[in-house]
């Protein structure tokens, strides 16, 4: 009898050891939203002679920027109460921006405004996240990368309410991602992630003097627990 009601209060204990483990939530899925600023500039000496100018090349010097919005959604999986990975799909809309640009010398500025409805860029995000404690509310940090895929872009380049249809740079571009920012546990299933992130395009430009783009956004994330 004192041998079963040890190994009775033994058990209990073990279950009271493996159960905080074992029995933490594993899966979440999340609600993405952002505003994320746009920058592009790059330095471009094309092999073709300018009539205007006389010059045997033609020297490009383009800068741009935008405002965009995110939408999407992330599926998380935490291998312990402080490592987890993500991946999802997320939807970029253009609003509106400006490029600048210079050719051989001669200066010009496009400002353009996005409004048909599929006007969107979507992207496959690979993110691994760590926050540093496991209270309320904790610094959280993301590093990863996202598939960046082409889409077609619709633009009223001419300010005259005809958008056209634009296809720009490749058809896949893989974009590194840094977030650092916090999470906060509003009830027992339910958390809120915000965080500021950044992206920069390392893909070679050979044929580019200098090329740099970047984008900053507010990551706003509704996550529930299963």
């Amino acid at each position: 009898m004192k041998t079963w009601t040890c190994f009775c209060i033994t058990g209990l204990l073990l279950l009271g050891i493996i159960k905080p483990t074992f029995g933490q939530t594993k899966f979440a899925l999340s609600l993405n939203v952002a505003p994320i600023y746009s920058h592009t500039d790059y330095h471009s000496t094309l092999p073709f002679p300018d009539q205007n100018t006389q010059s045997p090349t033609t020297v490009v010097t383009v800068s741009s920027h935008g405002l965009n919005y995110m939408l999407g959604l992330l599926a998380r999986y935490s291998f312990s109460s402080k490592w987890s990975a993500s991946t999802g799909i997320w939807a970029t809309h253009g609003l509106s921006g400006t490029t600048h640009f210079e050719i051989n010398g001669i200066a010009a500025q496009i400002p353009y405004h996005y409004s048909h409805p599929l006007t969107n860029a979507y992207k496959v995000p690979l993110l691994v996240n760590y926050q540093s404690s496991t209270n309320r509310l904790s610094p959280y940090f993301t590093i990863g990368t996202s598939l960046d895929f082409r889409s077609v872009s619709y633009v009223d380049l001419e300010g005259n309410g005809e958008e056209v249809p634009v296809k720009v740079g490749k058809a896949l571009i893989i974009t590194p991602l840094v977030g650092i920012g916090a999470i906060y546990h509003l009830k027992s299933h339910l958390l809120i992630v915000a965080q500021p992130t950044i992206q920069y395009n390392v893909q070679s430009h050979p044929t580019y003097s200098y090329y740099h783009s970047y984008q900053i956004g507010l990551q706003m994330q509704l996550m529930h627990q299963f």
